[in-house]
């Protein structure tokens, strides 16, 4: 498959929320069926200059984004969450994304945590999750190091973060609602040393 990894642009927010939520479809199923849906709950919240992409014949199949402690790459709120997901799935919805995807990240400025890759399932094992990281540690060299979380069952993502030089430093046991416990990973380089962060 030939694909192409770029930043973000202005436009692209729907078609990463797109890919976030079929990326995960087995995750996001405990709150709808519809990833269409979904996806229509990040939309508004994509930060787009936060992410890369990698495109097949214009349709993007695979995103990237790293957040620091200055701000997050992607979120919603709680009316968008009720709107597409109903009154009671949205509430729940919106208590888990902010938990796990909105609130700041206690790290210092030199540390990126990349808050989300996915890969749509026909273009899995192709190295498209690589060459993204690739792309992402490359345009980004404010950081020194990179952390990212997996969760403990998904044994052939930790295998691609592996190979790219990810080692283990924490492992947390499973959450009350998606009953997984999540593996923490982090790929240090050389740079500069870690400075305080001044949150936005």
């Amino acid at each position: 498959m030939d694909y192409v990894v770029r930043k973000a642009r202005k436009g692209d927010n729907l078609n990463i929320a797109r890919t976030i939520a079929y990326s995960f479809e087995k995750t996001f199923s405990v709150f709808t069926k519809d990833m269409e849906r979904m996806a229509k709950v990040f939309e508004n919240g994509v930060a787009v200059d936060r992410f890369y992409v990698a495109e097949h014949n214009e349709e993007i199949i695979g995103i990237v984004a790293c957040g620091d402690c200055t701000g997050r790459a992607l979120g919603t709120t709680k009316d968008e969450c009720k709107k597409y997901l109903g009154l009671f799935r949205g509430q729940m919805a919106f208590r888990v994304i902010r938990s796990e995807l909105m609130l700041p990240h206690n790290y210092p400025a030199t540390t990126g945590y990349i808050d989300v890759i996915g890969v749509l399932q026909q273009a899995r094992g192709k190295g498209v999750a690589s060459e993204l990281l690739k792309e992402l540690v490359k345009n980004n060299p404010q950081y020194n190091e990179f952390v990212l979380d997996v969760e403990s069952v998904n044994t052939s993502a930790i295998k691609i973060y592996a190979n790219f030089g990810f080692v283990e430093f924490k492992h947390v046991p499973f959450t009350k609602i998606f009953k997984r416990s999540r593996i923490f990973m982090k790929y240090t380089l050389p740079g500069p040393m870690a400075m305080p962060c001044q949150f936005k």
